[in-house]
């Protein structure tokens, strides 16, 4: 077997193993690059919740919010690698907020703990 069908099995059985959120996008493009995963879901709450899901089924995992540059909205991502090693990238986007995101320029790209996905999911809470 060659090794983009090994590849590609891993990323199958990843996807397969775990009950994982609605996708709108995957795209695989090297093998050094993180396969990008777009998530099909709406609002801070869904996004942070489908985030928190993958984060669980991947190793190493970070978080980054990033305000797009015409400042409309922001992509919630994470990072991480699955249990065989391959690097993954899931992000959702959300309608910019000033109280939620009080800190964060047009164009601005931060890292985030983590915990805060935790606060944003659970409706109601306030995890600025």
């Amino acid at each position: 077997m060659n090794s983009l069908m090994i590849f590609l099995d891993a990323i199958r059985d990843h996807l397969d193993l775990h009950q994982l959120p609605p996708v709108a996008s995957l795209d695989v493009t090297a093998w050094s690059r993180p396969i990008t995963v777009q998530l099909d879901v709406d609002g801070l709450p869904q996004v942070a919740r489908a985030l928190l899901v993958w984060a669980n089924t991947l190793d190493d995992v970070s978080a980054t919010v990033w305000r797009v540059s015409d400042g409309v909205s922001v992509h919630l991502s994470i990072t991480g690698r699955t249990p065989c090693g391959i690097p993954m990238r899931v992000y959702g986007a959300v309608p910019f907020d000033p109280s939620t995101f009080p800190d964060l320029p047009a164009g601005a790209k931060q890292s985030m703990p983590v915990y805060l996905l935790r606060g944003w999911a659970a409706p109601g809470e306030v995890a600025a």
